[in-house]
């Protein structure tokens, strides 16, 4: 995994993480809100590497994951949206049953909460990228190290 702008790389001998920052955003739930939000990042030339859409009747609530995430901010409350950001674990893990289960299993042992989560297969790698959202954040980090790399 490469490590960019913004992202703590862990890792060795246990499971790879990047400890990285992700942009969230409140969008009223209408025709339009997200084209104006990513076409206003890409304006500024942000990439998006990682999207996640969670809808209620009124509003939605949009998680990114950028190529920059303090721009991304600054961009994005530039043009009125309310925000908050926070820190995600991303790694990937094998494309095979059982395997996130391993890691949600070591987390709730370990008493850490998976506050959300989303991701996608990347079948071609046979790997699933993995966004993740975890508190105690420090507790969550020493239990993912002792893992066995994915």
């Amino acid at each position: 995994m490469t490590a960019a702008a913004g992202r703590r790389s862990v890792g060795g001998t246990a499971m790879e993480f990047a400890i990285v920052r992700q942009v969230s955003i409140a969008l009223e739930n209408h025709p339009g809100a997200l084209h104006r939000a990513a076409a206003e990042l890409a304006r500024h030339g942000i990439n998006i590497h990682g999207l996640s859409v969670l809808d209620s009747i009124d509003q939605g609530v949009v998680r990114l994951l950028t190529s920059d995430a303090a721009r991304a901010r600054e961009v994005l409350a530039g043009i009125g949206l309310r925000l908050m950001d926070a820190e995600v674990f991303e790694f990937d893990l094998s494309d095979e049953p059982g395997r996130l289960a391993e890691v949600c299993r070591a987390l709730a042992e370990g008493g850490v909460n998976i506050d959300y989560a989303y991701g996608t297969s990347e079948r071609v790698a046979r790997r699933m990228r993995m966004l993740l959202r975890a508190s105690p954040v420090e507790r969550a980090r020493e239990i993912l190290l002792k893992l066995p790399p994915a």
